[in-house]
């Protein structure tokens, strides 16, 4: 099939749902879809672009913005300008419920006479969703529309909190429009079947694939003095708690890297190195140099971190800190025997630790074939066939 794939923010710019669009559209070309990939054009001197991220085998469509998108790029190397940029956004945007890349809309006639199969926007960011919108608006026939969700929208945790009615009618709004709505959260998907009941028929959960297994084929320390632990992410205290991680691996003795932005001033010290947010290089080689990798489950919402896809496509030991829904985080899981499990508290911590030092796990540390690229991005497909959309079946979809 020829697939148009919307995403404003150029994946180029290296986040977590960069890396899932990556792998997702990876997967589709290798099952031998056509895909044209529709973004805003990458800057190159952003600080988080990685040429690692650019997509070589589909057809790509740069939209070139202007407005504020134009200052932040332009001011990138301005002391004066980074401090006035907030003012501005706020200024442009501060009412928008959108966010700053919506500018992408005004570019929908430039691709109107071109041929597609099927149509899958993907967020975030949500503009995404909206692009799609106005260009089906202006098509010259009737194709499936696929929705990714990463986020939802109104419940998306780092929101504000502002402008939620708007927000809220906004989503039912592009919920009705589509044919398929895909959330790579469980716990998300039953949450909006509940809350836009009349669009839950077309809701399914599909995790976030991985691009590529990471096989690192080194042994387990002998000695606990060296086992390696890393945290990379983020780790706001409002939405994730690292602080008894901390605590357990500052009591054990063991060494631990943690690279995020935060707003806690954890101290380094001869065990636990602190560092700001790194690029994906240096994550990538503190992850493949460690002996233990950490998820960190948000204390609240539904969202679960991508971050837990791209561990599974390793051969490390996976340590999965449960907070929120612990329950239903488990049940999502825990039928693949690949994680070790713990609450977030001090003392069910150093239990998992002290097993895992003292290998007294059965855990099978290698890839889930389940998650790749390739598979997930055919059950995102599955059920469009010749310009329709069949019945979504969620045992079917999940296998």
């Amino acid at each position: 099939m020829k697939i148009l794939y919307v995403v404003s923010r150029a994946i180029e710019i290296n986040t977590s749902a960069s890396i899932r669009n990556y792998a997702t559209i990876k997967g589709l070309v290798e099952n031998g879809h056509q895909v044209t990939l529709v973004s805003v054009e990458p800057d190159k001197k952003h600080p988080a672009y990685d040429n690692n991220l650019r997509l070589e085998s589909v057809e790509k469509i740069y939209f070139k913005l202007s407005g504020v998108q134009s200052v932040y790029k332009f001011g990138r190397g301005s002391r004066f300008l980074n401090k006035i940029k907030p003012y501005i956004y706020h200024i442009l945007y501060g009412q928008d419920i959108y966010d700053n890349l919506k500018g992408i809309i005004r570019h929908v006639n430039e691709i109107i006479a071109l041929d597609f199969d099927v149509v899958i926007s993907s967020s975030d960011p949500k503009s995404s969703h909206l692009f799609v919108d106005c260009f089906l608006k202006n098509y010259s026939k009737k194709i499936p529309w696929i929705q990714i969700w990463g986020d939802p929208f109104a419940d998306d945790i780092t929101r504000s909190g502002k402008g939620n009615s708007k927000v809220e009618e906004e989503e039912r709004r592009l919920l009705k429009l589509a044919d398929k709505i895909v959330y790579v959260s469980k716990i998300t998907c039953e949450h909006q079947k509940k809350k836009y009941s009349e669009s839950r028929d077309k809701m399914v959960y599909i995790p976030i694939p991985y691009a590529q297994t990471r096989i690192c084929a080194h042994d387990f320390p002998k000695d606990y003095r060296d086992v390696k632990i890393c945290y990379c992410g983020d780790y706001n205290s409002r939405i994730r708690d690292i602080r008894p991680l901390y605590a357990t691996v500052k009591k054990l003795g063991l060494q631990m890297k943690i690279c995020g932005m935060s707003d806690l001033a954890l101290k380094s010290d001869d065990h636990i190195t602190v560092l700001p947010r790194q690029n994906a290089k240096i994550v990538k080689e503190i992850e493949d140099n460690s002996d233990i990798l950490i998820h960190l489950s948000n204390k609240s919402g539904t969202q679960i971190p991508g971050k837990i896809y791209q561990y599974i496509a390793t051969d490390k030991t996976i340590l999965f800190i449960l907070d929120g829904d612990v329950e239903t985080l488990k049940e999502t899981f825990g039928n693949y025997n690949r994680f070790i499990f713990s609450k977030n508290t001090e003392k069910e911590l150093e239990k998992a630790l002290v097993n895992i030092r003292s290998l007294r796990t059965s855990i099978s540390n290698k890839p889930v074939e389940y998650f790749s690229a390739k598979n997930i991005s055919e059950i995102i497909i599955e059920g469009i066939t010749e310009g329709k959309v069949l019945s979504c079946d969620d045992n079917k979809l999940t296998r």
